[in-house]
C-alpha cells in the first residue's frame, strides 16, 4: 500500500512542478525576483512533499492489512469396522435365583405325601428319593404338590426347591422340555416376531433352561444355542419318579 501512495503522491509534487514552472515561464519577472520566487517556491515544494510523505506513513500505518483466507483442515473420518456394522449379542447371564414349580425329594429312601399339612395328616402317597412334583401351594413349612396321580403335602424339611431342585434335576439329566404340537416353531427370542431357527416335530425333547424361559415361551438348548419355543406347544417333561400309593 505504501508504494501505491508514494506514487500518487510523486504524480500530484511532480503536477505542480510543472504547472509552476508554466506559470513562471509565462511571467518571468526580473533575475532577482524570479530566485527569489523558486527559492521559495522550492521550499514549499519540499515542505508541501514532506507533509504528503508523513501523512502517506501515518495512513498505512493505521490500515490493516486484509486477512489471507485458511483453509480449513480436512479430517478424514474412518471407516467402521466390522464390529460397528454387527453389534455382538449381549451374552445370557443367569439368575442367581430361579423360582422353579418343581420340587424335589432330598431323602435317602422315600418320604410320606399327606392329606393335609401336618405330620399328624394321613398319608395319601409316598415320593422316593429324588422323586419330583408340580407345586400347588407353597408355605413355610408345608408345600402342596401334585406328583402322579397323587396330590397332597410335604415337608419343606425334606425337599430340594426353586434354584436347588434345578440344580439337580439338571445333574441328573432329567430337566426337559417336550414338544406337544406338530412341526413348532423353534425361535432364536421368546417372540413371536423373531426369526424361526427350525421346526420341531411332536414327542422331540431338548433340554429345559428355567431361568432363561419366559411366561410365554420356553427356553431350550439347542446345538449350544439358547432358543425358545411356545408354552403353548410344548411342556416340561422331568423324567423322574413320582409319588405312588
Amino acid at each position: 500500500m505504501k508504494k501505491y501512495y508514494r506514487l500518487i503522491a510523486g504524480a500530484v509534487l511532480t503536477l505542480i512542478a510543472i504547472i509552476w514552472i508554466c506559470f513562471l515561464t509565462l511571467h518571468e519577472p526580473d533575475d532577482t525576483a524570479s530566485e527569489e520566487i523558486r527559492d521559495a517556491v522550492t521550499a514549499q515544494l519540499n515542505e508541501t512533499k514532506q507533509k504528503i510523505e508523513n501523512s502517506v506513513t501515518k495512513i498505512a500505518e493505521q490500515t490493516t492489512p486484509e486477512p489471507t483466507s485458511v483453509e480449513p483442515e480436512v479430517t478424514s473420518e474412518p471407516e467402521p469396522t466390522t464390529d460397528e456394522l454387527t453389534p455382538t449379542p449381549t451374552p445370557l447371564v443367569a439368575p442367581d435365583y430361579i423360582k422353579f414349580d418343581y420340587i424335589i425329594a432330598n431323602v435317602n429312601d422315600k418320604m410320606n405325601v399327606r392329606e393335609g399339612a401336618g405330620q399328624n395328616k394321613k398319608v395319601v402317597g409316598t415320593l422316593p428319593a429324588n422323586g419330583y412334583g408340580k407345586v400347588i401351594e407353597r408355605g413355610n413349612e408345608w408345600f402342596k404338590i401334585k406328583s402322579g396321580n397323587i396330590t397332597g403335602y410335604v415337608s419343606t424339611q425334606y425337599i430340594l426347591k426353586d434354584t436347588e431342585a434345578v440344580n439337580k434335576i439338571r445333574e441328573l439329566g432329567a430337566l426337559k422340555v417336550k414338544v406337544i404340537g406338530n412341526d413348532v416353531n423353534v425361535r432364536r427370542e421368546p417372540n413371536t416376531t423373531c426369526e424361526v431357527r427350525l421346526q420341531a416335530k411332536q414327542g422331540t425333547t431338548y433340554d429345559y433352561y428355567p431361568e432363561y424361559s419366559t411366561q410365554l415361551f420356553y427356553a431350550v438348548m439347542i446345538d449350544n444355542e439358547i432358543s425358545y419355543i411356545s408354552t403353548t406347544y410344548a411342556e416340561v417333561a422331568i423324567s423322574l419318579e413320582t409319588a405312588y400309593k
